[in-house]
């Protein structure tokens, strides 16, 4: 069994958010979760 800890960073690498997801499953499936309701002034993907 694993899991996968997505994370959400500032410009400087600090940490702003993050979720934990099944290893069995696709990242694209926390995103959203993580991205939701915050301003970006750019994306790095």
């Amino acid at each position: 069994m694993s899991t996968k800890i997505l994370a959400l960073v500032d410009a400087l690498g600090n940490l702003v958010s993050f979720t934990l997801l099944p290893g069995q499953r696709h990242d694209i499936v926390g995103v959203e979760a993580l991205i939701k309701n915050k301003e970006f002034n750019a994306l790095l993907v």
